[in-house]
């Protein structure tokens, strides 16, 4: 299980769900600045959809060997952040690379290797832009997720891929459900799968700027959670980490106990990033 090789034939994907509820107005920390929290949000799912145009980029050019969606959940709904292509409402690695995305420029904080800390400025396309409005229809946007994930994998040419990854990246709380009616909305997104393996939900918690509980990614077990809201709730909607991501998180992690959740909480951007380059872990498979 979770050893399927990635080729333009046997793809995998993505569903990245963005909370750009009213409560993303509030300020958060990000790479070394204060930002609003759907700044920072805005900035991940980029600098995530970069990195993986990145790991498909070979001699002969782009290699379409993802399928992505961003879905993003607010008053005004669970709406699409980008337009599907001919992939059953996903687009296309090779399409995203021609959508057309102003490039800005970010000042962010980077661990050099010896730990010290620098400024770099990096150039950022911006396909998903900042928006914070009304309620959190989380529970509409895992529904949206899991309908998506089934059709992906009951395509005949999707069927022996390795498995869908949802991202859901959020600062607390539903205004649509229950803890109990989220988590088996979750336990439906992680109920479906491939012939390699079921799909993989990750959840990213992004603390206000103010929050002084340490950071804390991929847990172990409950005694490892910090005192935050919801984080109970977020551990217990997230998988378990197949085998195939261990020796990616005890790198930086040595000592630490697998089986791992896929949950972060309060990361600060390198340890972030890091979570999410490992939710793509399978893009190391790729041939």
């Amino acid at each position: 299980m979770y050893k399927a090789k990635i080729t333009r034939e046997h793809r995998t994907a993505f569903i990245i769900l963005c909370d750009r509820s009213g409560s993303m107005a509030e300020e958060t920390r990000f790479g070394g600045q204060v930002m609003r929290k759907a700044e920072a949000v805005a900035c991940i799912i980029n600098m995530l959809l970069g990195e993986l145009i990145h790991r498909s980029r070979r001699d002969d050019g782009i290699r379409d060997y993802f399928d992505i969606a961003v879905l993003g959940y607010s008053g005004s709904g669970v709406q699409p952040l980008l337009p599907a292509g001919d992939r059953e409402r996903f687009i296309g690695i090779g399409d995203l690379v021609r959508l057309p995305a102003p490039v800005q420029q970010r000042r962010m904080l980077r661990t050099l290797p010896g730990g010290r800390r620098t400024a770099v400025e990096i150039g950022q396309r911006q396909w998903i832009t900042p928006e914070a409005n009304g309620d959190t229809p989380m529970c509409r946007a895992l529904s949206a997720a899991a309908v998506l994930a089934g059709a992906w994998c009951a395509l005949p040419r999707n069927r022996d891929s390795f498995p869908p990854i949802v991202l859901n990246i959020t600062d607390g709380e539903a205004s649509d459900a229950t803890p109990q009616t989220l988590l088996a909305e979750a336990g439906s997104i992680k109920s479906v799968a491939t012939r390699d393996g079921n799909v993989l939900l990750f959840n990213i918690h992004l603390a206000g700027s103010g929050t002084q509980t340490s950071a804390q990614c991929f847990p172990s077990n409950r005694e490892e959670l910090p005192c935050i809201r919801y984080a109970d709730l977020l551990y217990d909607m997230s998988s378990e980490l197949p085998a195939c991501y261990d020796d990616l998180i005890l790198a930086s992690r040595p000592g630490a106990c697998p089986p791992f959740r896929a949950v972060g909480y309060n990361c600060p951007v390198e340890e972030l990033f890091a979570m999410l380059a490992i939710g793509t872990a399978s893009s190391s498979f790729v041939i």
